[in-house]
């Protein structure tokens, strides 16, 4: 049976930390410049709007849906820690962001750099949240 509380811990807990992460994350891009190879007016420029849209995009896909998804399978497999969580993260990652990615890299002219960091960022975001849904499914 899918416990509703815990799913709402998971939810909670791990939009926190996707938010935590996300702050030090734009915070590292800052400091390392990413984006200054990027050509004049291909970046949106960021305001409160485009980060409240970029968090309810990320939660949804980061947190919401690894959540119910992560429940389903506890149900049905004995997945609980941190190490599936990680696991799950690195599947997610690499059947879902690394080829949109690369072919980005492929098709247009983006700086390598910022693409780079992009997929690192997701990578951490994902095992950051899949590592706390895997221990509230632990305890």
């Amino acid at each position: 049976m899918i416990s509703t509380e815990l799913i709402a811990y998971c939810l909670v807990l791990g939009g926190l930390t996707l938010i935590v992460v996300t702050v030090l994350f734009e915070l590292l891009g800052r400091y390392l410049r990413v984006a200054r190879d990027m050509p004049e007016g291909l970046m949106e420029p960021t305001s409160p709007g485009w980060y409240f849209m970029n968090f309810v995009m990320e939660f949804l896909f980061l947190v919401a849906v690894p959540t119910f998804v992560y429940g389903m399978f506890a149900v049905v497999l004995p997945l609980s820690g941190i190490r599936p969580g990680l696991a799950a993260a690195v599947l997610a990652f690499t059947l879902g962001a690394v080829p949109t990615v690369l072919a980005l890299s492929v098709r247009g002219k983006l700086s390598m750099v910022y693409l780079l960091y992009i997929l690192f960022g997701v990578l951490i975001k994902l095992a950051a949240v899949l590592a706390v849904i895997g221990y509230l499914y632990s305890l």
